[in-house]
């Protein structure tokens, strides 16, 4: 019983531990000026080659040819990057859901990629 006590204890304390810690927001995963367009789109090829693996010349095709349809506002930067954000989990390559997915959705609202 003493074990038990001393084991719910201690994660009590953990727990206000855990709680009482100051958070502080993840800069890391900012942009330093999210309201510079130029910085968001340049930053947008290295996001999508390096979080989807590209690795084949086609696949490089494709993600410069999306970077581009963003900079002259034909595609909008939101969808892409939702796009990204689901597709980056699939294992083991996630650059194949993200054209399936991204072509799809663009296709609903009338963009052909």
């Amino acid at each position: 019983m003493l074990e038990s006590r001393w084991s719910w204890c201690f994660a009590f304390a953990v727990g206000i531990l855990c709680l009482s810690a100051p958070r502080s927001p993840l800069s890391a995963q900012q942009p330093a000026n999210p309201t510079t367009p130029g910085a968001q789109i340049a930053n947008l090829q290295d996001q999508l080659e390096k979080g989807l693996k590209a690795r084949l010349p086609r696949e490089f095709d494709f993600i410069e040819r999306v970077v581009g349809m963003v900079e002259a506002k034909q595609l909008p930067y939101d969808l892409v990057q939702s796009t990204f954000l689901w597709a980056r989990v699939k294992r083991p390559v996630p650059f194949p859901y993200f054209e399936t997915g991204l072509r799809t959705r663009a296709a609903r609202l009338g963009i052909r990629i």
